[in-house]
Formats: structure tokens, sequence, C-alpha cells
């Protein structure tokens, strides 16, 4: 009479158990290191389409202004505009100490420069620096427009 029943020992099993261990710990670890760069190269992208949305919105009213200033805050306040430090947010048409969160342009801003160069043209510098803690360095954009130029 044979009494071995059909199966697998437990010494198999754990044997089974630990070489599957062993080949499924560094593809964990590979997994969470490219979601890691993954959620990395989303900030930056987030980031800067923020940076261009911005832009793109300060430039479409500096084309339609009429008018100079000499002060960046000038410029923005000329053409709607206001950047909070405190919350480091850019708004249109509404100011730092109101709480309407839809004028929100962009958030994360670090630096909102807007200048005159002296050309024959009345043109306007606008240049933006925004960072995020999950970005390593700041994401820097910026563009010349010529000021009335779509009334």
């Amino acid at each position: 009479m044979n009494t071995r029943a059909e199966g697998y020992t437990l010494v198999e099993l754990l044997l089974a158990l630990a070489i599957a261990a062993i080949i499924l710990l560094p593809l964990a670890d590979m997994l969470r290191t490219s979601a890691d760069s993954a959620r990395l190269v989303r900030s930056r992208i987030d980031l800067g389409a923020e940076a261009t949305f911005a832009l793109d919105r300060i430039a479409a009213k500096a084309t339609a202004a009429t008018g100079t200033a000499a002060a960046s805050e000038e410029w923005l306040k000329l053409l709607g505009f206001a950047a909070c430090k405190d919350t480091r947010e850019l708004l249109e048409g509404a100011g730092c100490g109101q709480p309407d969160r839809n004028a929100i342009v962009a958030a994360n801003v670090d630096r909102v420069d807007l200048s005159a160069p002296d050309t024959p043209t009345p043109t306007l510098r606008i240049a933006l620096t925004l960072s995020h803690p999950d970005v390593a360095e700041p994401i820097t954009r910026a563009r010349t427009v010529r000021v009335g130029a779509n009334p």
C-alpha cells in the first residue's frame, strides 16, 4: 500500500516562493523608479504648459493694449493682471486680496518680468519663471510682442 500523497512538500513550496521573491524584488524596484520618473516628467510638462498658457494670456492682452508703463507691476496692472508674491499666483481681473479662484492664470509663479525694450515700434518683453518642488529647475518662458498690434 502506497501512503505517499500527491503534491508538493512544504520545503518545495517555500523554495519556489523564495525563488519568486528573488526574481520579483528587482522588478518591483524598477517599476517604482519608473513611476517616480514619470511623475517628475509629468510635473515638468504641466509646469511648462502652465507657463506657456500664462504667457499666451498676457501676450494676447498686450497686443490689444494701448498705453505704456515703466515697471513690470504697472504693465501687469495696465493689462489687468496681478502677481501675488505670498501665494505665488498670477491672477487676471482680480487683485491679490480677492478670493476669486477663477481668476488664477498660473500658480507656482516665481517671477513675472514685463519690460518695454527701446525699439522704434512699441514692444513688450514678457518673461515668466515658474517652479515646483517636483521639478529640479525652474521653467522660464519669454516672448516679445508688439503692443497694440491687434486693437
